[in-house]
């Protein structure tokens, strides 16, 4: 494949994520009452229409490619090489609120791996991107995982609670926390996987635990922080599959092993 076709995959995606981003600070200011699809988890006017805005926009530049959104679910295409991954808001719970934390995942799989990531963090005013084989940049400047190799200085964050299959979730996590609370310094929970693994990325946390993932949830992280020099696996170190309901782990790659044997 050549480098101009996945400069192009990756300019498409970024600009559908500035306009999502755009889209969704302006719903912001006047969200109404959120609806709950489920006994805790919220959905609102903006995931609605950030999701059509980019499922549109890939329609119209890649007709033929495939798309898996987070609410609409999975829109075939004739050439099944190609499927975009879609989380038009990662961080509902955060969004609704106000708290800053959120962002909207855009994904590229080619052959059933990921090709092109974009994340846009609208409040942070940071656009995250990667191509396959190119680094993981920044607002157009390269970023990289953390150097740190010792678990007892090092940052883990780990996937929120009450999400999906609460009672499952929330024990896995329990269990989790009080593991990593005892291998490293400090345990976070940040409520949105694409700020946790974006921040992986670029050295603000050294790991991320998810207990229980979709594919929007990581398709774009995963290369984020593979591009970034880091590792992205399943919770025992085989690769991810990118199904659902997987436990995956984010790490600098120094900290994989320990992050593997302290989750056990």
């Amino acid at each position: 494949m050549e480098s101009q076709e996945q400069e192009r995959f990756l300019s498409v995606a970024e600009t559908l994520a500035r306009k999502a981003g755009n889209l969704c600070l302006e719903l912001q200011q006047n969200l109404g009452n959120v609806k709950y699809k489920s006994v805790k988890d919220v959905v609102t006017i903006a995931d609605v229409g950030s999701e059509k805005l980019i499922v549109d926009g890939l329609r119209a530049a890649f007709p033929s490619h495939s798309i898996r959104t987070e609410e609409a679910g999975i829109i075939e295409g004739s050439d099944s090489r190609y499927r975009w991954i879609i989380d038009p808001v990662d961080g509902t719970v955060n969004f609704s609120r106000g708290i800053p934390l959120w962002g909207i995942s855009i994904a590229l799989f080619f052959e059933d791996k990921p090709l092109v990531a974009c994340v846009n963090l609208p409040k942070l005013g940071e656009v995250f991107t990667a191509i396959r084989g190119g680094g993981t940049f920044m607002n157009g400047h390269p970023v990289h995982v953390s150097q740190e190799s010792n678990p007892t200085h090092a940052l883990v964050s780990n996937g929120d609670f009450n999400v999906g299959e609460a009672a499952v979730i929330n024990a896995c996590n329990s269990r989790n926390f009080a593991r990593e609370a005892e291998t490293f310094e400090r345990v976070k929970c940040l409520g949105s996987a694409v700020i946790e693994g974006c921040f992986t990325a670029c050295g603000r946390l050294d790991c991320f635990v998810m207990t229980m993932s979709y594919p929007w949830d990581i398709a774009a992280i995963a290369l984020l922080v593979e591009e970034a020099g880091g590792r992205a696996t399943h919770i025992d170190g085989t690769p991810m599959q990118f199904v659902d309901r997987e436990q995956v782990i984010f790490s600098n790659g120094l900290l994989h092993e320990t992050l593997i044997k302290t989750l056990r």
